[in-house]
């Protein structure tokens, strides 16, 4: 896990929201600002509250130039959120459970391959969750120790 600590300089913030219609919406706040010369991108559920000229410690990845930050902390405000560990967690541990319902409710070599393919899908999907849970919780970790 990278750590980034500087003064957020050029910040920007934007929201993704998705669904509607009928289903439910969800909204993803994006802040988008420099560390230095280092491009970073933070994106949470809550309203990400850094200001022009905050220092700030960010814990993330870096990919092809950008820093993919996982968790913050504005050390002037003392605000601080992440990408949301508990939910990718919760659906981590959730969609392995449903890959075996399905798997055991289908058994035998007589069903078509479908309810494999679903359940292996969702075995898959929830192994990738928790991946991505345990690594914003890495990053949150990362974040508190380096503002210890």
């Amino acid at each position: 896990m990278d750590r980034l600590k500087g003064h957020a300089a050029s910040v920007r913030n934007t929201v993704s929201i998705s669904g509607g219609n009928e289903s439910e919406v969800s909204t993803t706040h994006i802040a988008i600002f420099q560390i230095g010369d280092k491009q970073v991108t933070l994106k949470s559920k809550e309203p990400v509250l850094i200001n022009e000229g905050n220092e700030v410690v960010l814990a993330g990845k870096n990919k092809s130039g950008m820093f993919n930050a996982l968790a913050y902390k504005n050390c002037v405000t003392g605000a601080e959120g992440n990408a949301g560990w508990f939910g990718r967690m919760l659906f981590g541990l959730f969609f392995p459970i449903v890959s075996v319902i399905v798997w055991r409710t289908f058994p035998g070599a007589s069903f078509s391959i479908f309810p494999k393919l679903i359940a292996s899908i969702f075995f898959c999907s929830g192994l990738y969750m928790l991946a991505s849970g345990a690594n914003v919780f890495r990053a949150v970790g990362a974040v508190k120790e380096a503002t210890a």
